[in-house]
């Protein structure tokens, strides 16, 4: 019953330029308790849903007008930001050649029109269940267990993907490179037991900054943090700093260790570049890490920037 009623409550996601085809699917859908679908049109409006809604499955049309389906589906399923949500294809055709193209473009399963109310909804729901499956695999494999946010070996792959699509776009990338000031007198003094808890709060403190679902925050290592966001203003960035020191030095948490300061801070490093001209990503890595090197040799509790 619960397995249930969460995949119920799973987004869906109908591309078809067909009203009437739109509304039936709706309908059906509806009718078996299904209670967020999202209807697109073109791959625009598709993105504008991907991006806010967190798709769990698509019920994508072979046929669209200027574009085709499979277009449409090799497009979503080959961005690594989606490639784990599922992709039935609505056919009209159910010929071997059809199906072999659409899932030789990611298609995960298909339906042919005219189609049972009771078929489409069980296919829905087998696909459902297995995303269910996969996404609790997929997100302890890439969450740091203690702190209970992205880990290092996610960081790798969202760095990667931000550096390729920075090269290709044209668009900046971010690069926040976050310590815990003077941790390690601080899990001396106060136990490894209460450091933990601190790595959570702090934690916790630098995701609540970031306001868009595709702003990132990692813990890299020991007491180290990075952010890495896409296609930002230099004001944000600015904005994004003070509100972490900010929050930080609100929560208040003691630290008699940290000179100066008598409770936790963070130096923060931040470096950002288009990588139009080929800045490599161990470059702009090395050029945050030493921004961090700067903000804690000039007293620590601030922010370095750095412009590429």
């Amino acid at each position: 019953m619960t397995r249930d009623i969460k995949i119920h409550s799973m987004n869906l996601l109908i591309i078809d330029n067909s009203a009437n085809s739109s509304l039936l699917l709706k309908a059906i859908l509806k009718n078996k308790g299904f209670k967020n679908i999202y209807f697109a049109t073109d791959v625009e409006s598709s993105y504008v849903h991907l991006d806010k809604q967190r798709i769990d499955l698509i019920l994508l049309s072979y046929v669209l007008s200027g574009i085709s389906g499979t277009e449409v589906c090799k497009e979503i399923s080959g961005n690594m930001l989606y490639e784990d949500i599922p992709i039935i294809m609505v056919t009209v055709n159910n010929d071997i050649k059809t199906l072999q193209v659409s899932f030789e473009n990611g298609a995960t399963d298909y339906i042919a029109k005219p189609f049972k109310g009771e078929e489409l909804v069980a296919r829905v729901q087998a696909h459902l269940i297995r995303k269910q499956v996969n996404d609790i695999r997929k997100t302890t494999a890439i969450t740091d267990p203690l702190t209970n946010i992205y880990n290092r070996r996610h960081f790798d792959t969202i760095f990667e993907h931000f550096h390729a699509r920075s090269i290709s776009e044209n668009k900046a990338i971010s690069f926040f490179m976050i310590d815990i000031d003077n941790f390690k007198p601080y899990n001396d003094n106060y136990g490894h037991q209460k450091g933990d808890v601190t790595l959570i709060k702090v934690a916790k403190i630098l995701e609540e900054q970031l306001p868009r679902t595709d702003d990132y925050v990692f813990r890299i290592g020991g007491e180290e943090f990075a952010i890495l966001l896409y296609d930002t203003t230099v004001g944000f960035l600015l904005q994004l700093s003070g509100q972490i020191h900010e929050a930080l030095a609100k929560e208040n948490i003691e630290h008699k260790f940290n000179a100066n300061f008598n409770k936790v801070s963070v130096s923060i490093g931040v470096f950002t570049s288009l990588c139009e001209h080929g800045i490599s990503k161990f470059e702009i890595y090395d050029r945050a890490d030493k921004a961090l090197y700067q903000s804690k040799e000039n007293g620590r509790s601030q922010t370095t920037f750095e412009q590429g």
